[in-house]
């Protein structure tokens, strides 16, 4: 509201600038070239003046607000250009009757004539002057109209590109929430079978979890240390099915209080690495490492990869969607690397966090 009233004040301190400046015009287009005498020292060029910017700068803003949207916006050409060139013939009417057939000119004339008989009268009314005077405001306004809707339709594009990426966002993040769900429900699912007494511990965690994506899913960004905290009861959750085959190092480095980062964004990662990169029968690792290093933040997942049944059935879109949420949120501002052979799978980001 504040800049919106700045904004308005600063039009308007300009348009009193700018036709300030327009209200001089006449005197450099109008005054007779051979004239000795002050235009001020001359009512009828004072009221010229009154007159001729009376009616241009009546013309500027119809033209701007009427005749433009109303008649050329509509593809009335014709009639908008019969309706410029009445406006024309109107001013040229009213400044041939102020400026050379009014009794005061008439008189002026006559005095000129007295002291010089060889005096001829040149008024710039017959060169340029109110002709380029109208052109001027013809032009001025006709620009500053065009000028103003190409600013409208980009703002409006633009609003309308951010109101579609928005959406497309909340879709991507709402997929985040079932997606992690289901895997993880297959998690307590099995731990149900192999081990029931340790399944109310994994249900109370699970619940905790939930809150946070379903509460910190809602905002733009999160504290990395709140997402950090996340990953932890997340891998404290899926330690509780393991066996002491499997070992997970998940380390963090730098500032990480003070860093913002979309929520949810290195859990499908981590997700794929427990679905793919665990083993009940050999020994498996998965390491995690977060850190900020001078404005960058490192993200790295690195899991042995395991042979998997082929009952084991995947949707296959987090992924795919923190991909796209990458690039809507952070574009050219990251680098994904997701490496794999035949005995590790290695996934790399790096965050550019400089506003």
């Amino acid at each position: 509201m504040v800049l919106k009233q700045k904004s308005l004040a600063a039009q308007i301190i300009l348009n009193i600038a700018a036709w300030a400046i327009f209200f001089m015009l006449p005197f450099a287009f109008l005054f007779p070239s051979n004239s000795k005498i002050s235009p001020f020292e001359s009512q009828r060029f004072i009221w010229m003046l009154i007159s001729s910017n009376i009616i241009l700068i009546t013309f500027y803003y119809l033209n701007r607000w009427w005749l433009i949207p109303r008649l050329l916006a509509r593809k009335q050409t014709l009639v908008y250009i019969a309706a410029v060139i009445a406006y024309l013939l109107l001013y040229l009417g009213v400044m041939f009757f102020i400026f050379v057939d009014s009794p005061e000119t008439k008189a002026w004339l006559l005095s000129q004539l007295q002291k010089n008989p060889n005096f001829k009268f040149k008024p710039r009314f017959f060169g340029p002057g109110p002709l380029t005077l109208f052109l001027l405001t013809f032009i001025i306004s006709s620009s500053s109209k065009v000028i103003a809707q190409w600013f409208y339709a980009e703002e409006t594009r633009q609003e309308i590109t951010k109101q579609q990426l928005q959406t497309e966002l909340s879709l991507l993040k709402s997929q985040v929430n079932p997606h992690f769900l289901f895997n993880t429900l297959n998690s307590i699912y099995s731990l149900s079978i192999t081990n029931s007494e340790k399944t109310s511990d994994a249900v109370m965690k699970l619940s905790r979890i939930m809150r946070y994506t379903l509460e910190e899913s809602k905002n733009d960004e999160v504290p990395l240390a709140d997402e950090i905290e996340f990953i932890r009861s997340y891998i404290d959750l899926q330690k509780i099915r393991l066996t002491d085959m499997v070992r997970i190092d998940f380390t963090t480095e730098g500032e990480l209080e003070n860093t913002l980062i979309s929520p949810l964004l290195f859990i499908p990662f981590i997700e794929n690495a427990f679905k793919y990169g665990i083993s009940t029968h050999h020994p498996s690792h998965i390491s995690i490492f977060i850190a900020v290093q001078q404005h960058e933040l490192i993200f790295t997942c690195v899991n042995d990869i395991v042979p998997v049944s082929l009952k084991h059935e995947s949707t296959g879109t987090g992924i795919v969607n923190t991909r796209r949420r990458l690039e809507l949120l952070y574009p050219g501002k990251h680098t994904l690397s997701i490496e794999s052979n035949t005995r590790q799978y290695n996934v790399l980001l790096r965050l550019n966090m400089n506003v």
